[in-house]
């Protein structure tokens, strides 16, 4: 609930440009690197998905940066996504290029910080930092002295406790990413279950693909790419507007929502309702 409240109110408000719905949260995958295999992640498997030398260019994330500026961008970004975003060649580069004219934040098991290091991401211009932590409850006191050296206030982080085993779930709400991972209590798909991440959220890749979800590691569903497109041609584009459109009236039936059973409707009904809107103002007309 911690989670959910703390994204609610970059979410939950509805930033209207160019005449639709502007997403309101960016989740960024940096890296293709991960320092953890966890049972609950397609990660647990190299053969199904390898570690790869592969990382954003700090180049393609001011390039983000900027479009989000020219709109005064009110939503989130964070840095999380298939990696672990500390293993970014460049992450507090990566960080900078948002500043603090846009509220940033990063997810990492922990496992490459240092004092050192998250004083500098702060200074960089981080807004929150998120610490699943997966080895016990030891942990907990290990990175509260770290954080208070490095001078950060209790809002300035989030410990996530992950240590538990598979009789808990591993501590954090399971979902099958689209269908390629059963591991632990799996809720079951409902087939008529709505999902909104389409109307409020974009997933980017380190190679400026922009994915279906942060749920689809199959990486298969692409709406474009940032190199050769906008941000804002790619939200609006038909492509995404058709996932959109089904996935509003509960309808999982295109792939890989077709088997994916994530609740998707924690987040996003204002944007639901706005897209709404407009795809019914364009029938009537």
């Amino acid at each position: 609930m911690k989670n959910i409240r703390r994204k609610s109110c970059y979410i939950d408000q509805v930033q209207m440009v160019d005449g639709v719905p502007l997403f309101s949260w960016i989740d960024i995958n940096p890296t293709e690197l991960c320092s953890r295999k966890c049972e609950f992640c397609p990660r647990r498997d190299p053969a199904e998905y390898p570690n790869q030398n592969l990382h954003m260019d700090v180049a393609l994330a001011k390039k983000i940066a900027d479009e989000l500026k020219s709109f005064e961008y009110r939503g989130g970004v964070i840095f999380s996504g298939h990696g672990e975003p500390l293993l970014h060649n460049d992450i507090v580069g990566l960080v900078r290029v948002f500043g603090r004219d846009i509220h940033t934040e990063l997810v990492t098991c922990g496992d490459q910080l240092s004092v050192e290091l998250v004083k500098e991401l702060f200074a960089a211009g981080l807004g929150v930092l998120l610490v699943s932590m997966y080895d016990g409850p030891h942990q907990v006191d290990k990175f509260k002295e770290m954080f208070a050296e490095a001078g950060l206030g209790s809002e300035q982080y989030v410990l996530r406790d992950r240590w538990y085993g598979v009789e808990e779930d591993y501590g954090v709400k399971l979902t099958n990413r689209a269908g390629m991972v059963s591991e632990g209590h799996q809720a079951a798909f409902d087939e008529k279950r709505p999902c909104y991440y389409t109307h409020y959220s974009l997933q980017i890749d380190w190679n400026g693909d922009v994915l279906l979800c942060v749920q689809d590691f199959n990486k298969k569903i692409k709406f474009g790419n940032l190199y050769a497109q906008s941000l804002l041609d790619i939200w609006k584009s038909g492509n995404i507007s058709r996932y959109r459109r089904v996935l509003g009236k509960g309808r999982r039936v295109m792939y890989p929502c077709d088997r994916c059973n994530v609740n998707g409707t924690l987040h996003g009904r204002k944007h639901l309702e706005a897209w709404s809107e407009i795809y019914d103002s364009k029938r009537s007309k």
